[in-house]
């Protein structure tokens, strides 16, 4: 094989290996914590209402200076200005409370006035979302806001990318509970025969129905209405005091077929019977008025009413009935 060819492909061999490697680490994410939850590494993303958290692994290597502050710059960059300090009274024991952080969540670099900026972190909101689903294999089918018949199985999907993705160490993970609000107003974390207690997030999405979870809820064992779903923090103790819960979800069990089939009921038998009813009745009365009309006296002495009760008939034998009853009175005046 030409040298130059041999050369060409293991320049691109190379370039493709690089490529895939560059490709594993930006997708692949950083979870890494220390040997406990609280203990926070560089590069770790920590999240509001957290408590207790040790920072000592961000500070200068060296001199081991303790941190004094996290701070935010604009655009990330430290050489820019400056938007947020948090300051760290303690950082083997530091809680980051909402007031310090407001809307200025993103990356902070760990600072101490001798050693200036020595390393960096990640500041979030803790995050959690459901949806009502069908169960498993139709989990891409969405049940909120629809009427479903009852007896469909459902689950919930939990979404919370930053939580289930970031807040780790060993088998230590945050959890939530689903909170169901029947149509009465009451409220379980126990239905359909499952139990939504203590559900952990241990990736940025499952489903109540995957393996080791509790499973598909049958709508049958349900009273039909309205029902209210919410996921709840219940781990760590900082998100269930403080942090905010998820959207809350509506769905409604009812039996579809039987709406669908009570109207078109109705009005097929109340139409043909009144209309046919009527016709018959209007019918019928114009003859018998029509029938009583022609007599000599009447057309004698009633002359200004006759053209009136002519006009409203529907008879035609009142006409020939008045021309004769005229000539009769025409040749009498002659006389």
């Amino acid at each position: 094989m030409d040298r130059k060819y041999r050369s060409l492909l293991s320049r691109t061999g190379v370039l493709c290996c690089t490529f895939l490697l560059l490709v594993a680490t930006v997708a692949a994410p950083v979870v890494a914590r220390g040997t406990t939850i609280s203990d926070i590494q560089p590069g770790d993303t920590v999240f509001v209402y957290e408590t207790g958290l040790d920072l000592t692994a961000l500070r200068n290597a060296t001199t081991d200076n303790p941190v004094t502050a996290l701070q935010r710059f604009n655009d990330d960059d430290p050489k820019k200005g400056l938007i947020n300090t948090i300051p760290v009274p303690d950082d083997t024991d530091f809680d980051l409370i909402d007031a310090l952080v407001s809307d200025d969540t993103g990356l902070y670099f760990a600072y101490n006035s001798q050693d200036g900026i020595t390393n960096r972190i990640y500041i979030r909101y803790p995050d959690v979302s459901i949806e009502a689903v069908l169960a498993a294999p139709n989990h891409a089918e969405r049940i909120e806001g629809i009427s479903v018949p009852t007896g469909t199985e459902i689950a919930f999907r939990v979404i919370s990318s930053d939580v289930g993705t970031y807040y780790a160490a060993g088998e230590t993970r945050a959890a939530v509970e689903l909170v169901l609000t029947t149509p009465g107003g009451a409220e379980m974390t126990s239905f359909g025969g499952r139990d939504f207690s203590n559900l952990p997030i241990d990736g940025s999405l499952f489903y109540t129905d995957d393996p080791g979870r509790p499973g598909s809820v049958a709508l049958e064992d349900l009273e039909q209405g309205m029902y209210r779903v919410q996921a709840r923090w219940t781990s760590p103790q900082g998100f269930a005091d403080d942090a905010e819960d998820s959207n809350v979800i509506t769905f409604s069990v009812g039996d579809r077929v039987g709406v669908n089939t009570t109207t078109p009921t109705t009005a097929a038998t109340t139409a043909p019977t009144t209309v046919p009813t009527t016709a018959v009745t209007t019918e019928t009365t114009a003859p018998e008025t029509t029938a009583t009309t022609p007599s000599l006296t009447t057309a004698a002495t009633t002359e200004t009413t006759v053209p009136v009760t002519t006009m409203t008939q529907a008879s035609g034998t009142l006409i020939p009935a008045l021309g004769a009853a005229a000539l009769l009175l025409f040749a009498l005046r002659r006389r």
